[in-house]
Order: structure tokens, then C-alpha cells, then sequence
């Protein structure tokens, strides 16, 4: 159930440069999350300068208009470096999609546990998939 959440500068990404941006994301989560092919939940917010602004740098990383901020909520559980290995697919597979600088790409990964989730009708299908404890 990765939701993935892409932000965006208005002006900077067409719909095929979208496209290509949204295909690299769940290549990246099928192969390393092991999702299935039909898990797909994305939202791209583009927004206009006023709205979406950040830093020109931050711990030694350069960004530029072309700054996308990915948001991926998933389920808990996953070790680590399943975690680590996720950031570096994504980046390798967003960079080269849409020909940006690696640090172009800021990542932020939040985990929640099956219970706090519902797929439609109430029902909470992967309760069964909880936080340790």
C-alpha cells in the first residue's frame, strides 16, 4: 500500500515528464518493496511558486526549480536497509527518468501499521500487519 505523494514545482514537469516520473516511483517500489503491480495510489501536487518553496541547499545538497519532495507512506516492518536500498532505487530510477541532479530528489518515507488503513468499506484489510512492539 505505498501511497506515494510527489511535489512539484508549477512549470517545471509536463505531463510526460509526470508520466515518466510516476512510472520510475513504482518500478522502484515493485522492485524493491516487492509490491504488487495493481498497488498503485499516487498524488502529484504541482504548485505554483508562492506555494511550494524550500531552501536553495541543505547538508551540503544544491536544489534547483526542479526539486521534486516524494512523500511515501507504507506499512511498517520492513528492515532497515530494505529502507536504504528503497531511497537509492528511487533516486537512480527518478534521476534518470526525468534527467535531473540526484540531489533534485528528497525523500521522505513514513511507515504506519496495518490497522490504520482501510482499502474501502470500513474494513481495516491488513490489520494484521502492526508495528513491533
Amino acid at each position: 500500500m505505498p501511497l506515494a505523494k510527489v511535489h512539484v514545482l508549477e512549470g517545471q514537469y509536463d505531463a510526460a515528464r509526470l508520466e515518466k516520473m510516476s512510472e520510475a516511483i513504482q518500478s522502484a517500489l515493485i522492485e524493491v518493496l516487492d509490491v504488487p503491480t495493481d498497488d498503485f495510489f499516487q498524488i502529484h501536487h504541482v504548485l505554483p511558486r508562492d506555494r511550494y518553496r524550500h531552501t536553495p541547499s541543505f547538508l551540503g545538497q544544491k536544489y534547483s526549480d526542479e526539486m521534486i519532495l516524494l512523500e511515501l507512506t507504507f506499512m511498517t516492518g520492513r528492515p532497515k536497509e530494505t529502507r536504504l536500498a528503497l531511497q537509492r532505487a528511487l533516486n537512480e530510477k527518478i534521476v534518470a527518468a526525468v534527467k535531473i541532479s540526484p540531489a533534485d530528489l528528497v525523500v521522505l518515507l513514513y511507515e504506519i501499521a496495518g490497522e490504520n488503513v482501510s482499502f474501502g468499506s470500513g474494513l481495516a484489510q491488513r490489520a494484521h500487519i502492526a508495528a513491533p512492539s
